[in-house]
């Protein structure tokens, strides 16, 4: 038969509520003799063999200590740059006593029965809303973080500055004397609000150097994107939406006989292993993804354990441009 908190608390001569309050570890104050009770209690639960009744503590205090993160497809949040972003989240969360639950978004409905049935205390999604889940959020009334999404003002949110990461970067551009320069979004991207601002911080900075500048946006496919640089009048400078334009048209530049950065400057977004021991190594846009994953912990908590404190503000993290080996001045310049 299970040991209980009762059967501790007749072995240690103290109430049930000390026991308890000992086991959850809210023991107050430092004198001798409380400290000598509580660890007696202690000793002695692990002697017996006491094991805690999650189902009961989580009745008991109204909270599950888990939170929720909703996906729709498992590969997104272990791919780059999510991993990293979700790992710091995670280390986050366990500092204040939460775990994570997995919650896949489908249809089949079942992800619905743990958010309105108080499975989890707060909900996260990681760089993606999946599709169908905001009127859930909305009806479960629990409290809600986004990495690196938005969803209006309501839901809190920690984004990075993409639109300031695009301007510095095509300015970058623009300053090594680049008078032909295209934004690449690959047609694989899925909608993101990330795609717009990127595109938005892009055409301010062709604008502001005025005629003298040629900006074009790509929304295509890689073979394509391929064709129009292997054309006579084709861009000297590339800048891609992230790392996947990046790769898609390193590997072909080096199929057809293009040289990065000598007939092709290159920079895209997202500082990951996979950019940074690229040959050459790539010139990126990047944010501190461990920073993101841990101030939103920090934020959710907050919501959740302090539901009546001030209303959060949402958090924009700058982006930095980190120069490597893919831009140069266009081959005319040197």
């Amino acid at each position: 038969m299970p040991v209980s908190i009762n059967d501790i608390a007749r072995k240690a001569g103290v109430s049930h509520s000390t026991v308890a309050r000992v086991l959850r570890g809210d023991v107050k104050g430092a004198q001798k003799r409380s400290a000598e009770k509580s660890a007696e209690i202690l000793r002695l639960s692990a002697e017996l063999g006491y094991q805690p009744d999650w189902r009961a503590r989580a009745l008991s205090r109204r909270k599950t200590q888990t939170i929720g993160l909703l996906y729709s497809n498992p590969s997104w949040i272990f791919e780059d740059p999510m991993n990293e972003i979700a790992v710091s989240f995670t280390e986050s969360l366990q500092q204040h006593n939460y775990d994570l639950r997995l919650i896949p978004a489908n249809s089949q409905e079942h992800w619905k029965e743990l958010i309105y049935g108080g499975a989890v205390d707060g909900l996260a999604m990681l760089l993606h809303i999946p599709e169908g889940t905001e009127d859930a959020i909305w009806k479960s009334g629990l409290p809600t973080i986004l990495l690196g999404d938005k969803l209006g003002d309501e839901v809190p949110h920690v984004v990075p500055d993409d639109v300031g990461g695009a301007y510095s970067a095509t300015r970058h551009l623009i300053g090594l004397g680049h008078k032909s320069i295209a934004f690449y979004i690959d047609e694989s991207i899925r909608f993101h609000v990330s795609v717009d601002e990127r595109r938005q911080g892009f055409n301010r900075a062709i604008e502001e150097a005025g005629d003298c500048v040629r900006g074009e946006t790509w929304q295509i496919g890689s073979d394509e994107a391929i064709d129009r640089l292997l054309t006579h009048d084709r861009p000297t400078a590339l800048l891609g939406y992230c790392h996947v334009e990046a790769l898609k048209i390193t590997h072909a530049a080096w199929a057809h006989g293009l040289s990065i950065p000598t007939d092709l400057s290159l920079i895209a977004f997202n500082d990951i292993m996979m950019t940074r021991h690229m040959t050459p190594p790539l010139s990126v846009v990047g944010y501190d993804m461990k920073e993101m994953g841990h101030r939103g912990a920090e934020m959710l908590v907050r919501c959740i354990e302090k539901p009546a404190s001030k209303k959060l503000q949402n958090v924009v993290l700058r982006q930095k441009l980190i120069i490597r080996g893919t831009t140069a001045p266009p081959a005319s310049r040197i």
